[in-house]
């Protein structure tokens, strides 16, 4: 009986120490808050040895301690693995079994995986719980110990709670995707958006939210759960397919899934956010995913300083000034522009008359970035629509810059 309730009592452990953690991720979407939050998933290992040492402490803690109470160390681990498994890796396998939340056969392969994680865990307790009898206090000293312990961990946990992690900034979450994902991936995604005609900006926040919760490890995880059960959902796009799909093919997918689509906006040139979201709900409803992707979102899409009237094809203005820095006695000015069948040409007044213009970008269907370079002299800019360097006066920017 002793075995019994030492191993029901580590099972109740366990339990309590992961929900406290409030860490359902790869099951479920969670957002990345702290650096805490992403430390689990940023590897392979951490995971490992976030889902194996607390188990393994546990089952040799109370194999030593059911052996010297008289009782039987593999009793004692039995108790403990059996309902911890069954408790949650074993419930949610139920859930999927009768239809409930869940990724399909990724998840599958996630449960069944735990289940033997823990069975393994179990085995290697009782194998080598000896080598730590030495450093475990008798019964009468442990139940102190433990006790000291648990009131530290309150303790503990408070100062947790009062001096958290500082919250990850969108830039720092963006930054972190965007290594996992690499940067000529990330270059892919904005150039296969552009093939398939629809918003750059939009692909790239979708692509960066899945791979914080889809890191390259998790991916190549996926891609090998494949050979035995092809359908899921697979690449830096989380695309459901019938067979495996490389990163970049899960791109090229997604993109086809949103070709020719573009962002509302208002009449006042902002995103109509409800239409959005709706559009991105298509790709996965998960509330805190669609969340991840509009901040990401948010803070791709360059805020334009200055900006032509007329309305391009993505809704946005066809010539965009996004913004200057100087550069030695250079002033560098960049934005974006689509200038269909003629140049976007540059001219500036130094206070003695405009300079001959100069083409700044060629002809394209598509938008594109541009970077300029005026004289910090100059007190006047304007970027224009031009042919043969005539300046068209239908789309046109024209700006002071004697304020910097």
């Amino acid at each position: 009986m002793t075995s019994v309730i030492l191993g029901l009592l580590g099972a109740g452990f366990l339990h309590v120490l992961y929900t406290s953690m409030q860490s359902h991720w790869p099951e479920s979407y969670m957002s990345v808050r702290t650096a805490l939050d992403s430390a689990p998933r940023s590897s392979a290992l951490r995971y490992l040895l976030f889902r194996c040492f607390p188990t393994y402490a546990v089952g040799s803690l109370l194999a030593i301690t059911g052996e010297r109470l008289g009782g039987n160390a593999l009793v004692a681990l039995v108790c403990m693995g059996v309902p911890y498994a069954l408790g949650n890796d074993g419930r949610a396998l139920w859930r999927l079994r009768r239809g409930g939340a869940g990724r399909g056969p990724v998840l599958w392969f996630y449960y069944v995986f735990n289940l033997v994680l823990i069975a393994g865990l179990v085995v290697l307790s009782y194998f080598t719980y000896h080598w730590y009898a030495a450093f475990i206090p008798e019964p009468d000293e442990l139940i102190f110990a433990v006790w000291t312990a648990v009131f530290a961990a309150v303790l503990a946990t408070a100062f947790q709670q009062l001096l958290r992690s500082p919250a990850l900034s969108v830039e720092q979450k963006l930054a972190a995707a965007r290594r996992d994902i690499g940067e000529d991936t990330w270059e892919f995604v904005n150039q296969a958006a552009l093939d398939a005609n629809c918003e750059p900006v939009l692909i790239q926040a979708i692509v960066a939210a899945e791979a914080l919760q889809r890191p390259r490890w998790m991916r190549s995880l996926e891609r090998a759960k494949g050979r035995l059960v092809p359908s899921g959902s697979y690449g830096v796009a989380q695309i459901t397919a019938s067979h495996p799909l490389s990163d970049a093919q899960s791109v090229q997918a997604l993109c086809q899934e949103h070709a020719g689509y573009y962002p509302a906006r208002s009449s006042m040139g902002g995103v109509r956010q409800t239409l959005l979201e709706a559009r991105i709900e298509k790709h996965n409803s998960n509330p805190a995913f669609v969340s991840s992707v509009m901040d990401f979102y948010r803070h791709l899409i360059p805020w334009a300083q200055h900006r032509s009237a007329t309305i391009s094809y993505d809704g946005r203005p066809h010539i965009e000034v996004i913004g200057e820095q100087r550069v030695g006695e250079q002033l560098e000015i960049h934005g974006s522009a689509v200038v269909t069948n003629s140049q976007l040409c540059v001219a500036y007044d130094v206070g003695e008359g405009w300079c001959t213009p100069v083409a700044v970008q060629g002809p394209g269907d598509r938008r594109r970035g541009w970077l300029t370079s005026v004289p910090l002299e100059a007190t006047k800019v304007v970027f224009f629509e031009c042919s043969s360097t005539d300046l068209d006066d239908r789309n046109s920017v024209t700006f002071d810059i004697n304020y910097l």
